[in-house]
């Protein structure tokens, strides 16, 4: 798909993706809006009872999150679950896309399964639009459930068509 105005994408990269460069490059793209998250499908309690307290206490800053998992963790291993400011980020950006009369919405990571697709059917409920798939339907139950705890589950209706690739 290429980059239109009144279309949006969000990007979800792995943490050990130079995401940062990546979603900088979205943002100039063309895109009528855009947002770039990196995080793996994974749930808190892999990180252990430490690390579950850190992201339940502070998930909610990113910088503050990664600052105090580092120390934990050290930051030459390519952890980092799904946290509440990524859902705070996400529910924002669906949000935002009324104002700027987006017509569809790309939701893309680089496996195209569980992350890209749950983010997209929590977005596609939000957003009380339709939502086709070209990866598989594999459900992140814990990105889901972060989703819904903290952006909230009721829907927000603007109408875009949402698509997800790999």
């Amino acid at each position: 798909m290429a980059p239109r105005g009144n279309a949006a994408v969000l990007r979800i990269c792995d943490p050990t993706d130079d995401w940062r460069v990546e979603g900088r490059g979205l943002a100039g793209a063309g895109w009528g809006a855009s947002l770039t998250l990196a995080f793996w499908d994974m749930d808190s309690s892999a990180l252990g009872v430490k690390g579950h307290l850190i992201t339940r206490l502070w998930g909610r800053n990113r910088a503050v999150f990664e600052a105090l998992a580092g120390r934990l963790f050290g930051t030459d291993i390519p952890w980092r679950p799904f946290i509440a400011a990524d859902a705070i980020a996400i529910a924002a950006f669906a949000d935002s896309l009324a104002d700027k009369g987006i017509a569809e919405l790309l939701v893309v990571c680089r496996n195209g399964r569980g992350r890209s697709g749950t983010v997209g059917r929590w977005l596609a409920h939000r957003l009380g639009a339709r939502f086709a798939t070209s990866g598989d339907d594999r459900d992140s139950g814990y990105i889901r459930e972060t989703l819904d705890r903290i952006a909230g589950s009721t829907p927000n209706r603007i109408e875009p068509t949402l698509t997800q690739a790999a």
